[in-house]
């Protein structure tokens, strides 16, 4: 599970629509364009579907071209090679900073990689660690694996881990570009080992008489 609680401020690049959920409540929603770069000046362009209560938005005031600011809960879809940003809204205001951005605070449930846990020094010789970890998603009858790299700068709170360990993590949403492609990342503010429980249906054991 990978659940961010994010401040999303952009150009709206597809206008807000009307539609009616599997309730019959009715529920508007738009999408706003978030570009990433990265340290080479490298630019990507992704898309933010943003779904939100009717009486959050006024249909006709979110427009293609408007700067708005969204503040709510972003979960990451994967589908084949291309990674989807679902955003519920909490709230919408019109945007004046002409500043984008994403940024927020992550909660992850998910297993470390094979790899090491690596521990290395910054700059004024501080200790840190540094590893990948991924979320298992359902989307439907598909699954698919989220990658995410972890920044730990207390790792005297989290000598017990180690590879293919399950972890939930809390700290700050990190999401930008690396050799051009989408990178995730999170600065760990809190990290405890997640005793998961295996809850897939066991298959009866048949005794053969």
């Amino acid at each position: 599970m990978i659940r961010c609680k994010v401040t999303l401020a952009g150009v709206v690049n597809k206008a807000a629509s009307t539609h009616e959920g599997k309730d019959g409540k009715p529920f508007v929603s738009f999408g706003v364009n978030l570009p990433l770069g990265d340290k080479n000046g490298n630019v990507r362009e992704y898309n933010v579907g943003v779904t939100a209560d009717s009486e959050l938005v006024t249909a006709g005031l979110v427009s293609i071209g408007k700067r708005v600011q969204v503040v709510g809960t972003l979960y990451f879809r994967k589908h084949e090679d291309g990674m989807y940003f679902n955003l519920y809204a909490d709230s919408v205001t019109i945007d004046t900073s002409e500043i984008d951005k994403l940024e927020g605070e992550m909660e992850f449930m998910g297993k470390t990689g094979n790899k090491e846990i690596k521990l290395l020094n910054d700059k004024r010789g501080k200790k840190f660690q540094t590893f990948s970890a991924y979320s298992k998603e359902n989307s439907g009858e598909q699954a698919s694996f989220i990658w995410v790299h972890f920044l730990n700068f207390a790792p005297d709170k989290a000598t017990w881990l180690r590879p293919a360990t399950s972890i939930v993590v809390k700290g700050e949403l990190e999401v930008k570009l690396y050799n051009q492609n989408l990178d995730l990342g999170c600065r760990v503010k809190e990290i405890t080992e997640w005793q998961y429980e295996d809850k897939t249906p066991k298959k009866e054991e048949v005794q053969v008489f």
